[in-house]
């Protein structure tokens, strides 16, 4: 489907927008895919710098491209939808040069035996074990993502957050069960909630309600969301916590104005531009229309400030632990 750059007007497809520029380099086998993600991309907060999508490759193959997104500065990240390689020895060459220099995160089609054989009648590549594909993207220093969710959910993370160097998080949010959903979802995934320190409860203690809430991490404010700013200083100076997460659930977003919300945002905001350490949200979407709208509103919100978003706490999960990987490998 050829070349896809918003800034001069160039598209694949007369759905994706033009007039605007990102950080985001796509390289993909698929038509279809490199569409699809474009389009999804933008109002999740990941503008398309460039686009490519190279099909069969007769000409020019994915190194080529990769290549040339690897020198261009205005693309700080790379994600690729691939299917496979032609010169395997190149290929992890070139991979492993690029992934030095900036982020490069890869979703691989054909995962499973059945998907193998529809590569062979859609690009005609040849098929490799995912094990050994994994073990070569890691190797190269780039990110293995499974699905398109992953690949755009763990983009976002290494775009928009500061270097992740540890996987203990407070999670400042939620309400009663969803904040023990919540917490399972993210040690499933191989991260840490651990107690905060002494220090920290001690100051929690001077002003926190324990009335229809819990400070022990997960910290489910209850009445004191209107606390925010101080539960989110006291955290981040806790020396148990590497990172923070913060979750506006439905249940307790209900309750608050316009003014009130726009609050919360502002000081979350806040906390990502004077911290070294990330900081993420979790906005849920649910049926309810009154609901859907606050939400976008708030998503909007935080994106332009910075803060990268996520709907559910599964795909939060998941984009920190391979964003960790990504730097401890690096370290």
């Amino acid at each position: 489907m050829g070349i896809y750059s918003p800034a001069v007007g160039v598209r694949q497809s007369t759905i994706q927008d033009t007039g605007f520029t990102g950080p985001l380099g796509f390289i993909s086998q698929s038509g279809t895919i490199a569409i699809t993600f474009t389009v999804e991309a933008q109002p999740d907060g990941v503008s398309i710098n460039k686009s490519v999508s190279f099909g069969n490759g007769v000409i020019l193959d994915s190194p080529d491209y990769l290549d040339y997104f690897g020198r261009d500065d205005a693309i700080k990240a790379i994600g690729m939808y691939l299917e496979g390689v032609k010169d395997g020895r190149r290929f992890f060459n070139m991979l492993k040069e690029v992934a030095g220099r900036k982020p490069v995160v890869i979703w691989k089609g054909g995962q499973t035996g059945a998907g193998g054989r529809a590569i062979a009648s859609h690009t005609g590549s040849l098929a490799r074990p995912q094990p050994v594909w994994e073990a070569v993207v890691r190797q190269a220093g780039a990110v293995n993502a499974a699905t398109s969710d992953e690949l755009l959910d763990t983009l976002k993370s290494l775009l928009y957050m500061s270097p992740v160097r540890g996987n203990r998080l407070a999670l400042v949010g939620g309400s009663g069960g969803e904040s023990v959903t919540i917490t399972d979802s993210f040690v499933k995934a191989g991260l840490e909630v651990p107690p905060l320190t002494g220090k920290s409860y001690d100051e929690l203690a001077t002003f926190f309600s324990l009335v229809g809430a819990g400070c022990r991490n997960p910290i489910d404010p209850g009445s004191n969301w209107r606390q925010l700013k101080r539960i989110l200083d006291i955290t981040e100076r806790d020396d148990n916590i590497d990172c923070l997460v913060v979750i506006f659930v439905w249940s307790a977003m209900r309750m608050f104005s316009r003014e009130q919300l726009n609050d919360f945002m502002n000081s979350v905001i806040s906390m990502k531009n004077k911290t070294k350490k990330p900081v993420l949200a979790i906005i849920p979407f649910y049926a309810i229309p009154e609901q859907q709208q606050q939400a976008r509103e708030m998503v909007t919100k935080l994106k332009t400030g910075g803060v990268p978003v996520f709907s559910t706490a599964e795909r939060a999960a998941r984009a920190l632990k391979n964003t960790m990987d990504y730097y401890s490998a690096k370290s």
